[in-house]
């Protein structure tokens, strides 16, 4: 079981920011039925190719959302949608 799974609070705030998502089409085949992550993820920032862990790299909390139907997935940002913040990021590491 992951550590960065959801909570129910998150999983709350999650739905109420991403209501507007039940009136959206995919891009890429206009179906209308999309499925939140319940695990947070991290996309890291891009240094030619090497692993850089601590330091200056940057690492950004998403939250994936996949279209049922063609499978493309698009990410939010869980600190902008106010899944984390600084302070919730870190005390779960």
């Amino acid at each position: 079981m992951s550590d960065f799974k959801l909570t129910a609070e998150q999983k709350n705030i999650l739905a109420k920011k991403l209501s507007h998502l039940s009136k959206a089409s995919c891009q890429s085949c206009g179906g209308k039925e999309w499925i939140a992550s319940e695990n947070i993820f991290e996309m890291r920032e891009f240094h030619g190719g090497n692993l850089v862990i601590g330091g200056q790299s940057a690492i950004l909390p998403v939250i994936p959302v996949t279209c049922k139907k063609c499978g493309q997935t698009i990410f939010f940002n869980a600190l902008t949608l106010g899944i984390l913040n600084q302070g919730k990021e870190n005390e779960q590491k």
